[in-house]
């Protein structure tokens, strides 16, 4: 368990400033939580976009996109006609 220590502490007969992040066993964690040392710690995952604006997209961008999918797209085609082939070939998320 990730904790974020809120007053220096001792752990494991270490002393640990407050700020620090640490990993610990959970019943450690919850110990210092319940004692107001620490409080847990959670990395927010980045929020991805899965899927991009490919109206936005200049068709070389698109066949760029494409050939990241393994897709050999033929960029004498319409703009639609790139996405639609894109969309087809990425599963639905």
């Amino acid at each position: 368990m990730k904790v974020k220590l809120l007053r220096s502490t001792m752990i494991a007969g270490t002393p640990t400033s407050a700020g620090s992040i640490i990993d610990v066993e959970e019943h450690i964690g919850f110990m210092l939580v319940n004692i107001n040392k620490a409080e847990e710690y959670k990395v927010e995952e980045p929020k991805v976009n899965k899927r991009p604006n490919f109206e936005r997209m200049t068709k070389l961008n698109l066949e760029s996109y494409g050939k990241d999918l393994g897709l050999e797209l033929d960029i004498t085609k319409t703009k639609t006609e790139l996405i639609t082939e894109i969309e087809t070939a990425i599963p639905n998320t």
